[in-house]
């Protein structure tokens, strides 16, 4: 780090609170003055937003299906969400704290980095973490931001504001990073039990996977590990299985000996819609299952870039027998990504141009700051 000390941010100089390895980068803020410029709201703003939060006021609460199961979400209103954005850019560094195992809500990381370690175990464990986000206590946020070097104001203000009503919400923005920065010290702890018993561990969000070219059983450990941080297992999606049984990982299949695999009943469902499209074109195809041609033609695609993602060989055969299908769903997928970057880049120049100073992200913060 270098010597000077901007004005609007403090950097991490006490040791015991420095961040680890590799955040030497890490900008730490130590008050609420400082977060004034990277969150673009005065300390006294921040402190009505927080409170706000506190009370839940901030949030809109829903009830939805979310995989077969109804689910509370708490949808934070439109200021809050601007906040949340400006939160999670500013924890972006961050990531490089967590260990190699964690793939859920990581920048390059996906199901299928999650499920390739994996591959070729003749034994699989699994694990589910119960109410995940919800469990997420604002103390333990603010416990973790601390650890990775915030000051205490700025830690119990950042926690305040990605909370509502003391809990991490399902419906935030902020929360998969957040939960990940939790679970930081749960990570290592199940890498370390993982390196003692040569072990493959992986997670993903709440999802749990220990695997081996023998048989074992971690899950008195997992759950000690888990109870001791305020979390609990669903004790109903704790499974093993064993080579010759269906072998899972984030709903890839594992079995293979050299790369992580899409379900078979997945393959042939999106074969067999190509070949729908192919025949009866999208306006036919939509009405026989009563969608709208639009969301039909985004959810194949969708399924289609997700499976080139997983298995290249199969998209590409996949496009080379249905090219009439891919000739009527590419234009249903709009502006490609040049188109929409330049068009984002249109919208930043005119923002800047339009606001006034203080409005934007860079503006000169006008608190003084605490400089403890």
């Amino acid at each position: 780090m270098g010597a000077s000390r901007p004005r609007d941010r403090v950097m991490c100089e006490n040791p015991a609170m420095a961040p680890p390895a590799p955040l030497f980068e890490f900008t730490c803020h130590q008050s609420v003055a400082s977060l004034e410029a990277p969150l673009a709201n005065s300390p006294a703003a921040l402190e009505h937003m927080a409170a706000t939060c506190d009370s839940g006021e901030s949030y809109e609460e829903h009830s939805i299906w979310i995989r077969g199961r109804m689910r509370d979400i708490s949808i934070p209103h439109r200021r809050l969400d601007v906040v949340h954005r400006r939160i999670s850019s500013l924890l972006f560094p961050a990531d490089l704290a967590l260990g190699a195992g964690v793939n859920g809500f990581v920048a390059r990381k996906s199901t299928r980095t999650n499920a390739l370690p994996h591959v070729g175990a003749t034994h699989l464990q699994k694990f589910d973490i119960r109410d995940f986000f919800a469990s997420i206590r604002t103390a333990q946020v603010e416990t973790a931001l601390r650890e990775v070097g915030f000051g205490a104001d700025a830690a119990s203000m950042l926690s305040r504001l990605v909370s509502c009503k003391g809990r991490v919400p399902l419906g935030a923005r902020t929360s998969p990073r957040i939960s990940n920065l939790v679970l930081r010290s749960f990570d290592e702890a199940m890498a370390g039990l993982a390196a003692e018993n040569a072990l493959v561990y992986t997670r993903y969000a709440d999802d749990l996977s220990f695997s081996a070219k023998r048989y074992f059983d971690v899950g008195s450990e997992v759950e000690a590990a888990l109870t001791s941080r305020g979390f609990a297992l669903n004790s109903s999606k704790t499974k093993s299985f064993k080579l010759g049984q269906p072998m899972f990982v984030t709903g890839l299949a594992v079995s293979d000996e050299v790369q992580p695999r899409l379900r078979k009943r997945f393959k042939a469902r999106l074969r067999r819609e190509f070949y729908f499209v192919e025949k009866y074109g999208i306006e036919g195809h939509a009405e026989a299952i009563r969608e709208r041609r639009q969301s039909v033609a985004s959810r194949m695609m969708g399924q289609y870039h997700y499976a080139r993602s997983i298995e290249p060989d199969f998209a590409a055969k996949l496009e080379a027998s249905y090219a009439a299908a891919f000739n009527a769903l590419i234009p249903e997928r709009g502006d490609d990504r040049l188109e929409r970057a330049r068009r984002h880049q249109q919208e930043f120049l005119t923002q800047v141009a339009s606001a006034p100073q203080r409005n934007l992200p860079f503006y000169v913060p006008t608190t003084p700051l605490r400089i403890e």
